[in-house]
């Protein structure tokens, strides 16, 4: 598998807070009481309990941050994160 091209168009500074964050497969659940929804830190997908959003993704502890596993499957590597849930 090939790694993402530098000018890959996810790409938007995530070295800067990503690299090396420790991420776990979850199901998503809002990270506190009203919040309705996330995205991924690289396409933009959303991930919530409605509608066609995600369901399921890569989450920090904190479930702040959420990666969906096609972006998380091209940058583990890179960012230095365990490899994706098989």
């Amino acid at each position: 598998m090939r790694d993402p091209a530098p000018d890959d168009w996810r790409r938007h500074g995530q070295e800067r807070y990503l690299r090396g964050l420790t991420f776990t497969l979850l199901e998503w659940t809002p990270a506190r009481p009203g919040w309705d929804h996330d995205h991924c830190e690289f396409c933009n997908a959303k991930f919530s309990d409605a509608g066609a959003s995600l369901r399921a993704g890569y989450a920090t502890e904190d479930r702040y941050r959420w990666i969906c596993p096609a972006c998380y499957a091209d940058f583990w590597r890179e960012f230095g994160w365990a490899p994706p849930a098989t």
